[in-house]
């Protein structure tokens, strides 16, 4: 009987054991795993992070190149108007001249 005791003693202590590794195994395993796909979220949101941000630039780069065509615009026409002028003044300079000379 006693023998019966201490050997059954000794099993659940071995299954005990059996069951620790196993659990420790098993805890491994998910630790493991958890850790890959926080590798792959963390990748994949740095991605996505990347891609937005690319996205973002390109389309400020495309208000800065119409920004700049504007305002290219803008000193064309300003170049023109000013050469206006200045062809007018000459006009005027020319006719101020020649109504002296008359």
């Amino acid at each position: 009987m006693a023998r019966e005791i201490i050997e059954e003693i000794r099993r659940a202590e071995t299954e005990a054991s059996e069951r620790s590794a196993a659990a420790q195994k098993q805890a491994e395993e998910i630790l493991q795993e958890a850790q890959e796909k926080a590798a792959a979220m963390k990748k994949e949101m740095i991605k996505a992070a990347r891609q937005a941000a690319e996205k973002e630039e390109e389309a400020v780069r495309g208000e800065c190149d119409a920004m700049m065509a504007d305002a290219g615009r803008q000193e064309e026409e300003e170049g023109k108007r000013l050469e206006a002028v200045l062809a007018d003044k000459r006009r005027q300079a020319v006719e101020a001249v020649l109504a002296e000379l008359m």
